[in-house]
Parts: structure tokens; C-alpha cells; sequence
């Protein structure tokens, strides 16, 4: 019978047979008298360190790093600092069709999922709620004056309400201005509204002079925006296209010769860049990720979880163990399912660990590649127990991780926040890529299916991944849509619903933490012990 259990599957790699997924298999769960004598010892030390720490009573202030501790007086309870710098106004600029919103909305949900809350204010949506829609080319012609005036007010009413959000969410750090702004006037004006709010600005251009995509861009994503509803479709391919004649009469476009002073990324038919004075971290990891991305590609992705594990069915959390009986049978029908649905010649990416390796062997595609930073959450000194003994023999640590998921990272493990930083160069490849077959884990699903939603960072580690499904992630105009394709092979549950303030702040209190909502207003930094400090 298969064990309903309730476990994350934060697994971490261990030592594998040598001669890969057909070694021995065999699971020992009884340890030896020098592992748990080694347990008990890593226990004591943990023990010892969050006594001292707790003793400490006013916390130390991190000399370097960018991880700063929270106020729970436990140095595995994490959050991110905010990337230094001001705050940043990165304004679109190019001809309609030029996939600007397609960049815009992917760039704001990149920087939401590293941890720099961003948000795009797209100046049409502004035009149709303050102006109306059904406008014809005529009003965006340069020569019908009041045309140019009503749209001049409506770009600038979107920049204020950017700046205004910038300047009253505490949190915000990038604002995305999602228009054509094609003139240097127009640019100087945004410019001198940001430099009045201390806003740091930084224009990003999309050229594109390749015909059938232009074509394209218009008839799959401009035709079905509310301006042309209910219009024929060639009537409305004609409009919109006079309409970028129209701006191309007084299209300027941002020059080393004539703009050397602005920060700019120029962006040349996808694959050409152009950058000039970007100066802080934000911005630099905006380029970084403007380089990899490929709008004019948006492939149909599958993600799936290794098959069923022994682990799996016991509850426990690590280790490397073999998939179960029902975890093969997973991995015989997921072959099938690639077969039957012309997938076999998708590559195929896994981690490192055997589960995930077990289950690939099942599909028939010959193109496989195994990646180190797919490999599941390293649960530390956790690895190989079940939920119920951690808030056992940690409660404190079982507590802590329930009140902030994201941020906790697990003694000598990971954290989610630290998951994410591993997968960002698999983000980077589904970005630039086409479709894919991905095999890994739950907490790395979570990640990836999170950045793909726009799911808030807060909520990733909830998200549901179950077994034995086939995650299926369709593109749309201008963000992904999921889809689950479930096989109807019983598994063990591994989903832990988020849990209640008030049964957190009980366990907390009966963990020896009775000052909860002091330490919740407390933002102070506290020390993260090294490896040696834990060795005491």
C-alpha cells in the first residue's frame, strides 16, 4: 500500500554506487553506531550555538556578505538585502511591434524573482483608461496636434504614478515605464521627472527591422488588444500598420553619438547589443539578463519530478534512494507519454541524483544532459528525517522555517532564497532556448514554476508539484500559462500546506521564543556564524 505522508522532498546528493542508477539499490535506513554518534555530536554543537546566540541578547551587524540574518536570533533565518543603488526608472523605448511589452513584463518578473520588486506601468493601458480605445492612426499621427498633446499628458500622468510608487512602497526598486517614447523630447521629460524624485533612469530599446517578425508580432499579439475588437482583421493589420508609420516620422533612436550622457541598452534584432554607462548592480543584472533572453522565442515547456522514492514513501526528507514500485511504473508510462505525443526528440534535462537519472533511463529521447543545479534543496543537517522528527529534535528550527519558508535556510543547508540564486543559470538557458523536458525535484519545480507565473517569491515554497505529474508550461502573449497532466498512479503526498500565524507563534513560544512580535518589528542584522563558529 503506498503511505500518504506529507514531506517537501528537500533532498540533497550523497554518495552514489560507481556504477550509476542500475547499482545496488538496497536501502539501509538503521545507522551506524559512528552516524548517529556523529548525529548526536552535530546536535550538541547546534544546540550550543543557538544558546550562545540567544544569550547574545543585542545582535552584530555583518561586516560583508549579502545575506542579512533576521531578528529570530538564528543565523540560518535569512533574508536578502536589497541590491544597493536608487531606486530605478528603466523606460521602453522603439516603434509599436518591436516586442517591447514582451520584454518589459519578463524583465519585471526576472527582477521581482531575485528579490528587486518591480512593476510595469504600460502607457496604453493609461491612453484607454484615460483617452478610450478604437483610436484610430490618425491620433497617433505627428501632425494632429491635439493627438500629440493627449498623448504627451497620458505618458506623463503613467510616469508620475511610477515615480509615486517608487517613492511610497518602501520595498519598490524598479519601475518599468512600457512605451514607445521614440523622441528625445519626450525622453528629456521623463528624464527631468526622475531626476526631480531622485530617480535613477535607464532607457531600453528594442529594434527590429526583420519584416515576417514584425507581421507576426502585430497579428498574433496587437490584433487581439482592446483597440481593434470587433474589427476585421485586415482592416486592423492596415491601421496599426500606418500607425507605426506614423512614429517612424519622428523616430529618434538612442545613439552613443548624441545620447552618450543617458544609460541605455540598445537591443538590435534579439541578438545585437548596444550599452552604454550602466553603473549598479540592478542594472548590470538587467543586461545580463536582457542578453540571454529571446522574445521572438517562446517555446512549450515540460517539468515533471522524479518518479516515486522509497524515501518518498517513508516520509523522509534527503538522501539518494531508488524510485519505489510505483516510481518505476511512473517512469514507464512517462516513456510512453513522450512517445505518444512527439516529444522523443526534446532534450532532456535532469539533476545528479539517482531518482532523477532512474527515471529519464525510462524515455526514449537520446539527447540527455544532467545538471548540478537542478539537484534538489539541501536540507543539511535535516537530510534522511522524516518532519515529525525535526520538530522532535528541533523544534526551534521546525517553527522558524514554517514562519518564513522562503528565507529559512536549513542548519549546513539551503535555503529557497539560496535555490534560487543556484537555478538562475537555468533560467538563463530556458530563456535563450526552445522546448524542453525537465526531470528534477519538488523545492527546484517550485523555483522554476514560480519565476514562470510570476508567482510573489513568498509564496514559491507553497506551490503545488505533486508526483507523477507532467507539468506542462504554455507561453502566452506576454507570460505562461500551466497545465498538469496527471498519470492516475498512486504516490506518497509531499505537498505541506503554508500553516496558521497563530500555530506558528505556538510553537515558537513553546520553542523558547516568547517574544514574537517584538522580534517581527526588529529588523536588525545578526551575525551569520561561519563553519568554525559552528565547531565550537
Amino acid at each position: 500500500a503506498v503511505v500518504s505522508t506529507q514531506s517537501t522532498g528537500n533532498l540533497r546528493m550523497v554518495k552514489s554506487p560507481e556504477n550509476g542508477i542500475n547499482g545496488d539499490c538496497t536501502m539501509k535506513p538503521q545507522q551506524s553506531s559512528s552516524d548517529q554518534e556523529l548525529n548526536n555530536t552535530l546536535k550538541a554543537d547546534f544546540d550550543a550555538v543557538r544558546k550562545l546566540k540567544m544569550e547574545m541578547g543585542k545582535s552584530r551587524s555583518t561586516a560583508s556578505g549579502n545575506l542579512q540574518a533576521s531578528s529570530l536570533g538564528q543565523e540560518r533565518y535569512i533574508r536578502p538585502i536589497p541590491l544597493e543603488g536608487a531606486k530605478q526608472c528603466y523606460a521602453m523605448v522603439g516603434l509599436p511591434a518591436r516586442g517591447k511589452s514582451c520584454i518589459a513584463y519578463k524583465l519585471a518578473r526576472y527582477l521581482n524573482w531575485i528579490g528587486a520588486k518591480s512593476r510595469v506601468f504600460n502607457v496604453g493601458m493609461y491612453r484607454r483608461s484615460m483617452v478610450g480605445v478604437n483610436m484610430s492612426s490618425d491620433y497617433y499621427s505627428p501632425d494632429n496636434m491635439d493627438g500629440v498633446c493627449s498623448r504627451t499628458k497620458v505618458a506623463l500622468h503613467a510616469v508620475d504614478e511610477l515615480l509615486s510608487w517608487l517613492n511610497e512602497d518602501p520595498d519598490a526598486v524598479v519601475g518599468i515605464l512600457d512605451a514607445t517614447n521614440t523622441t528625445r523630447d519626450r525622453r528629456r521629460l521623463i528624464s527631468e521627472r526622475c531626476a526631480k524624485s531622485n530617480i535613477q533612469i535607464m532607457f531600453i530599446e528594442s529594434v527590429l527591422d526583420i519584416p515576417e517578425v514584425e507581421e507576426r508580432n502585430i497579428r498574433e499579439h496587437k490584433l487581439r488588444c482592446p483597440d481593434y475588437q470587433g474589427c476585421d482583421p485586415d482592416d486592423a493589420f492596415q491601421d496599426f500598420s500606418q500607425r507605426i508609420k506614423n512614429y517612424k516620422k519622428v523616430y529618434q533612436t538612442l545613439s552613443l553619438e548624441l545620447d552618450r550622457e543617458l544609460t541605455f541598452i540598445r537591443v538590435s534584432n534579439v541578438t545585437q547589443f548596444h550599452i552604454n554607462s550602466v553603473n549598479s548592480t540592478i542594472q548590470s543584472k538587467s543586461a545580463y539578463f536582457l542578453m540571454n533572453l529571446r522574445p521572438h522565442i517562446q517555446p512549450t515547456l515540460y517539468f515533471t519530478r522524479h518518479g516515486e522514492t522509497e524515501f518518498n514513501m517513508d516520509g523522509k526528507i534527503g538522501g539518494d534512494s531508488c524510485l519505489s514500485e510505483n516510481g518505476r511504473r511512473y517512469g514507464e508510462e512517462l516513456g510512453r507519454f513522450v512517445r505518444e505525443e512527439g516529444l522523443s526528440e526534446l532534450p532532456v534535462w535532469t539533476s545528479l541524483m539517482r531518482r532523477t537519472l532512474e527515471t529519464g533511463s525510462y524515455l526514449p529521447n537520446t539527447s540527455v544532459e544532467r545538471y548540478k543545479a537542478l539537484n534538489e534543496l539541501d536540507a543539511g543537517q535535516c537530510d534522511g528525517l522524516t518532519y515529525q522528527q525535526i520538530e522532535t529534535d528541533y523544534p526551534e528550527e521546525f517553527a522558524l522555517r514554517d514562519l518564513d519558508k522562503y528565507n529559512y535556510r536549513y542548519p549546513r543547508g539551503e535555503s529557497y532564497h539560496d535555490l534560487c540564486c543556484r537555478l538562475e543559470p537555468v533560467i538563463m538557458d530556458l530563456e535563450k532556448g526552445g522546448s524542453v523536458f525537465v526531470i528534477c525535484h519538488q523545492a527546484v519545480l517550485r523555483c522554476i514554476v514560480g519565476y514562470l507565473l510570476d508567482i510573489p517569491v513568498e509564496e514559491i515554497p507553497y506551490i503545488k508539484i505533486p508526483l507523477h505529474t507532467v507539468i506542462k508550461i504554455v507561453p502566452t502573449a506576454y507570460g505562461c500559462e500551466r497545465e498538469d497532466i496527471k498519470f492516475g498512479i498512486s504516490s506518497a503526498i509531499t505537498h505541506r500546506d503554508k500553516q496558521s500565524v497563530e500555530s506558528i507563534e505556538k510553537r515558537l513560544i513553546d520553542a523558547g521564543i516568547n517574544k514574537v512580535e517584538e522580534s517581527r518589528k526588529d529588523k536588525s542584522e545578526r551575525v551569520i556564524p561561519s563553519l568554525e563558529e559552528l565547531s565550537i
